[in-house]
């Protein structure tokens, strides 16, 4: 402790000593540690922070289990088998959400709410329960239950004043009067900001093939993961053999997996790609550090020499170097702490919280405060390791008869070259990375999504509840709102539908009348006439839908050419005749007078998928109901000004018509089509800003590497000029050597980035993984770089006047 003691004191003295030094050193690990930190911070609290839940680590989530597929919905009648039958389980729950949200009425004006239906299980899966009032009762989890709602702390405070007699009273959802029995905890988290929980209603003889529950069980105290797989490969045989049509193709059994993993598995790839690539810029800035600390260590040969001329022991100078690095990466932590405070702060402002999970969580808690330490410590002892080894090589004899003059171990900066290198082959295979990710965004921009996003507003309404339990009451209710909104001044053509692009979509089964093999989950879309001339869309066959379509008759269809060329091929598909849900009473063909353009849905990197498009006054009753729980209706204006700027209009139009039907979303569709777009913006800016500050790193270092060969070659340099070399000679030699090492970098770079360019194949579109053309640009970007950032030092070797050379040193 006394010799650690001396050596704090010593490094501590040494940082002061050399304020310039010590200022740069500092500001580089900060630099990398305060950005390793930030990203740290973000993975910690959607990857590895605990759910906030009673023993998060026995959540699991039940989905059907089938080769290449994601997909995490289930049927309420496999969630009833599966509940009664499996043995390995405390409890299996099933959630639902309620459509887009519930309007909840009372009030000035009507409010917008988020609500999740959860079967009684629920609270005792996750181990939550209401702060105040009770959990729901298998009875009220029943098809004739009781309507009981339970309230988030958030609602229950901002709508009803945290009124404590609130329980037992009644609450107008969706036009209908639920009791209040609950209040949550204000910690109470799951998934987005839910403000209202009501009963699922379970329907133990439901035969619904609809796979639209998420199934959550909480595993026996002692049972693993596999056991429980175990146990509900069981309960799947047992399904098959009692309900063999309702078995997916290529279904195999059930998947179990820890809920936290289900919730974050479609950004954990990028999570962790991130990651890896600050812990790249971290890597760079250590390089730099550690050629700084083999450049201080040169000028301190003559004290190593005299340390082990006195009997010092090589590990004690290395214990002394070690310490000092470690100290130096401290204080450098600390600093980069107070830097990744601020860019937590930035980042999770940045982050787009509609695609990933828990941002809400994002803070600094013991796990990140416990990585920067260990990063800092990591970090002092990788870039001090270096001088530390070089030190205790020292030559005692030669230090000493040349005065501490000169570079340590005289093995003409091999060291701080394959540092060099490093650090520029770091950098290649996140220039790569980042150019292939602009490149993949740059394509998205350029991808038609099939419709005109300028000059369309966009809002939803969500008319729920027995005031309209009709097709008929609900189409009343839009073309009054359609009628009001016409008459705004700027508006151009307005309609209604049930899926706009790039949002929510509602699949259901739509088959050819006489084709059993036709029948497919298709896009289901209800509209209103103008729809596809509010969209711009183009009629490539056939007819759009008029006025007369509202009215009663033959039912008709028009589909997109995607469906046209899966269902119909080479036939014509005009007069042809569809069926939606063959089960749905009153379900009629509708005979198809039109093909229309297609338009993207998934996203502008997935092809437009097969749909159909249904006047909505044609839809039956069943489908709309059960629609509604699904999506919501939205308006869309094309307008002659700026969108935006008739929001307030539309807006008041709209609860002239129904006060107690709230209007939510109202946004432009460039701002739609622009989310879309945001995890692909947040991947290319975050991955580019990194890789930019590896770049900078790579030029400093190489910079600072070649004006230390410069200086510590003032005398040949001036011998070669008494000797008849000329000002070009030399400046030739001192590009070439800064050539020689950009070029061994680059090409160590790009060997490293084919191999993990790889693993963003999944963030690309429009570009391979191994895309020469950003290879070859970016080689040819860092290698030019390179030799500007030697250009300074060539040119001061230049102008070196060799009489002021020969008398140096």
């Amino acid at each position: 402790m006394e010799t650690l003691s001396q050596n704090i004191r010593y490094g501590l003295r040494m940082m002061l000593k050399k304020p310039g030094f010590t200022l740069i050193s500092v500001l580089t690990l900060a630099l990398g540690i305060g950005a390793t930190t930030a990203i740290f911070t973000v993975v910690n609290a959607v990857l590895l922070r605990p759910l906030p839940y009673a023993e998060p680590e026995r959540i699991m989530a039940l989905s059907p289990a089938r080769p290449g597929s994601s997909f995490q919905g289930v049927s309420e009648a496999k969630f009833v088998f599966w509940r009664e039958h499996s043995q390995a389980f405390d409890g299996v729950a099933a959630t639902q959400g309620i459509g887009s949200g519930v309007n909840l009425s009372g009030g000035n004006e009507p409010e917008f709410v988020s609500g999740v239906r959860v079967s009684a299980d629920f609270f005792r899966v996750l181990g939550v329960h209401p702060a105040i009032g009770r959990d729901f009762t298998q009875e009220e989890d029943s098809p004739t239950g009781e309507r009981v709602a339970i309230l988030s702390d958030a609602l229950w405070r901002s709508r009803f004043g945290a009124d404590p007699a609130l329980l037992g009273k009644t609450v107008a959802i969706n036009g209908t009067d639920y009791t209040a029995i609950g209040v949550m905890p204000p910690s109470f988290r799951y998934g987005d900001r839910i403000d209202l929980l009501v009963p699922m209603r379970t329907n133990p003889a439901s035969r619904d093939e609809g796979h639209n529950y998420t199934v959550l069980a909480q595993l026996k105290p002692g049972v693993t993961q596999a056991q429980a797989r175990a146990d509900l490969q069981l309960v799947f045989d047992r399904f098959k053999d009692a309900f063999p049509k309702m078995i997916w193709r290529q279904e195999e059994g059930i998947r179990v997996e820890p809920h936290l993993a289900s919730l974050t598995a479609g950004v954990r790839p990028m999570l962790l790609i991130m990651f890896g690539a600050v812990g790249f810029v971290l890597l760079i800035a250590c390089a730099n550090v550690a050629n700084l600390q083999l450049t201080q260590a040169a000028g301190r040969v003559s004290e190593m020499a005299v340390r082990q001329a006195l009997g010092a022991s090589w590990s004690r100078i290395v214990r002394q170097l070690l310490t000092e690095g470690v100290l130096l990466a401290f204080v450098g932590g600390l600093a980069g702490l107070l830097l990744a405070q601020s860019g937590v702060a930035a980042l999770a402002a940045f982050i787009p919280s509609e695609l990933i999970p828990r941002t809400v969580e994002i803070g600094f808690d013991w796990r990140v405060l416990a990585f920067a330490l260990s990063a800092s410590l990591l970090t002092g002892l990788i870039f001090a390791l270096a001088p530390a080894v070089k030190a205790a090589r020292v030559d005692v004899n030669h230090a000493l008869k040349q005065g501490g003059k000169g570079a340590i171990g005289d093995d003409r900066g091999r060291m701080r070259s394959m540092l060099i290198v490093s650090e520029i082959a770091l950098a290649l295979v996140l220039l790569v990375g980042a150019g292939l990710l602009i490149r993949t965004f740059v394509s998205l921009r350029g991808v038609d999504p099939g419709f005109d996003p300028r000059n369309v507003l966009t809002f939803e309404v969500a008319p729920n509840g027995q005031q309209y339990n009709t097709t008929a009451k609900h189409l009343d209710y839009f073309e009054r709102g359609l009628d009001r909104i016409k008459n705004i001044p700027g508006v151009q053509a307005a309609a209604v539908t049930s899926n706009l692009p790039l949002g929510r979509w509602l699949n259901l089964t739509v088959e050819v009348q006489g084709r059993e093999d036709s029948q497919r989950s298709t896009e289901y879309r209800m509209i209103t006439p103008e729809y596809f001339e509010v969209m711009l869309m183009a009629i490539r066959q056939g007819r759009a839908f008029s006025e007369a379509d509202n009215a009663a008759g033959e039912p008709v269809a028009i589909v997109n050419e995607t469906y046209a060329r899966l269902v119909f091929k080479d036939a014509d598909p005009l007069g042809q005749r569809v069926i939606v849900e063959r089960s749905v009473p009153n379900s009629r063909p509708c005979q198809v007078v039109g093909v229309v353009s297609d338009l993207k849905q998934f996203g502008l990197n997935s092809p437009a998928p097969p749909a159909v498009f249904v006047p909505l006054a044609q839809v039956p009753d069943k489908i709309l109901l059960v629609a509604r729980q699904f999506v919501t209706m939205k308006f869309a204006i094309r307008t002659s000004v700026d969108p935006l700027s008739l929001s307030a209009a539309a807006k008041r139009e709209m609860l002239n018509i129904e006060p107690s039907l709230p209007v939510t979303n109202m946004q432009s569709l460039e701002q739609i089509v622009s989310l879309s777009l945001a995890q692909d913006r947040f991947n290319t800016t975050l991955l580019g800003f990194f890789a930019g500050i590896g770049l900078l790193l790579a030029v400093i270092g190489i910079y600072g590497v070649m004006a230390y060969s410069v200086a510590q070659r003032t005398r040949e340099i001036g011998i070669r000029i008494a000797l008849g070399a000329s000002s070009r000679d030399v400046l030739t030699l001192v590009l070439s050597q800064g050539l020689i090492l950009a070029v061994i970098g680059v090409a160590i770079g790009l060997a490293g980035a084919f191999a993990l360019t790889r693993l963003l194949s999944s963030l690309l579109f429009g570009v391979t993984p191994t895309d020469p053309l950003t290879f070859v640009a970016t080689a040819v970007l860092l290698t030019g770089v390179a030799l500007a950032a030697c250009l300074v030092p060539a040119r001061r070797a230049a102008r070196v006047d060799p009489m002021v050379a020969l008398r140096y040193e």
